[in-house]
């Protein structure tokens, strides 16, 4: 019964523990639909209006990425406007160090921050950056519109440098898992000696 009940919360967990790899589209920062991850390609949306975010490391590998970064070092980050009414609006990107704790509307980010663009328009509506990540951790990409009418948007998309902790989460949780298995069926397998009655012992 035991054994039953431990494979039951196994298969009822594993949607779970799946979740925490790479889905093809999921929303990136849980805030809602304005940063999406589809495949290796990240974007923040401004209504229903996005922009593409892809990352490389060239100098390691060929692949693209998106929110989880392999290692620390020069990273390229390719932006790419879908709508082309936003080529004519100033835009200002802003990479931050994730404190992990809610940001006010109004916090100084200067402390925080990795690297800056400021507003500008960007014609062709592709531009990109090279920044050299020196420390492994958790950051914060800061996209900021100003529409016509002066009124600035930003959105955000977040991302991991390096090994972090979170990435072992779905192992760890898996190990933990596994252990509880074979320790019920040890259990379930191998039951306690029954104590002897008490009328047993008096006649001996």
């Amino acid at each position: 019964m035991i054994v039953r009940t431990v494979i039951c919360c196994l298969f009822a967990f594993l949607p779970s523990l799946a979740s925490f790899s790479a889905t093809p589209v999921k929303a990136a920062s849980g805030d809602g639909p304005e940063a999406m991850v589809m495949g290796n390609m990240c974007m923040v949306m401004f209504g229903y209006d996005m922009i593409h975010i892809t990352a490389y490391q060239p100098g390691k590998s060929r692949d693209s990425y998106c929110e989880q970064f392999p290692s620390t070092g020069k990273t390229i980050l390719v932006f790419d406007i879908a709508n082309p009414t936003f080529r004519d609006l100033p835009l200002e990107v802003r990479i931050i160090r994730d404190p992990l704790v809610p940001l006010a509307s109004d916090a100084d980010l200067e402390p925080l921050t990795e690297f800056h663009i400021p507003a500008r328009t960007y014609k062709t509506g592709t531009f990109n950056f090279e920044h050299d990540f020196k420390e492994n951790g958790h950051y914060i990409g800061l996209v900021t519109l100003t529409k016509a009418n002066g009124e600035k948007e930003t959105q955000q998309f977040k991302f991991m440098v390096g090994e972090t902790l979170w990435m072992y989460v779905p192992q760890i949780l898996g190990a933990v898992l596994i252990a509880l298995m074979v320790a019920a069926y040890w259990r379930h397998s191998h039951p306690r000696p029954k104590a002897a009655p008490a009328d047993a012992l008096k006649s001996s």
